[in-house]
């Protein structure tokens, strides 16, 4: 067995117990990290949804619900995230989109700080609609942020390192234009397939321990797992 298929397989069901989530306001707390799932992309270990994307306010401590704003309603230059969707929707509608010019990862949509021109301006609002329409996540408290940071590296590296953890032939991120985006399987670029920053046991039974403290800051009113379609 691959060594991270078994990490991968125990983290994916200790996840699926935390509730599932629609918007930054359903958040309960100001530290921690999101973990994205998107319509469509299961997985052996997780077939009621795979994780998509991990994410972190690995600067700034109280700002996971305004990193979440900044996907759900932000722009390409405030998200990463948001300029990987945006990017691969132009690319599936239009290879050729002057947008994305003069080649992957370099037009003024892809490329960071450069700004929008009037042709790709409305991609913003279909990135909103996307998010809204066909993501969903899920958050874990952690108020330390050295803890935070160090588990997102050793999360993501150990996700991407799965071999049955992989995206289906019709999902987006196969149009992102970094590698390490279409070959992860995730809307993540760095700390994929990083061997040294594979999660140990040690850190298993802190996540363990995460996980049970932060379901105690959810109410029932928050709507559970299994609400939203694959």
């Amino acid at each position: 067995m691959n060594k991270a298929e078994g990490k991968c397989e125990y983290i994916a069901k200790l996840l699926e117990t935390l509730p599932i989530l629609h918007g930054p306001s359903d958040v309960p707390f100001l530290n921690g990290l999101y973990f994205f799932y998107e319509t469509g992309e299961v997985s052996n270990h997780a077939p009621k949804g795979r994780i998509v994307r991990i994410g972190n306010h690995p600067r700034s401590q109280d700002g996971l619900k305004k990193r979440l704003q900044m996907h759900y309603s932000g722009n390409k230059n405030s998200s990463v995230f948001r300029k990987f969707l945006g990017g691969a929707i132009m690319r599936k509608q239009n290879p050729n989109n002057p947008c994305l010019l003069p080649r992957p990862g370099k037009g003024h949509w892809e490329k960071q700080n450069l700004h929008t021109c009037e042709k790709c301006k409305p991609i913003e609002k279909v990135v909103n609609s996307l998010l809204r329409n066909n993501f969903w996540f899920r958050c874990l408290e952690i108020k330390d942020r050295s803890l935070r940071n160090s588990l997102e590296k050793k999360l993501v590296a150990t996700i991407s390192l799965c071999p049955l953890c992989k995206p289906s032939r019709s999902w987006l991120g196969n149009l992102a234009y970094s590698e390490n985006v279409r070959k992860s399987g995730l809307w993540n670029s760095d700390f994929v397939f990083e061997n040294s920053y594979l999660i140990n046991d040690h850190d298993l039974k802190t996540l363990s321990k995460l996980v049970a403290a932060t379901m105690s800051n959810f109410n029932t009113g928050i709507v559970f797992e299994g609400t939203r379609p694959c």
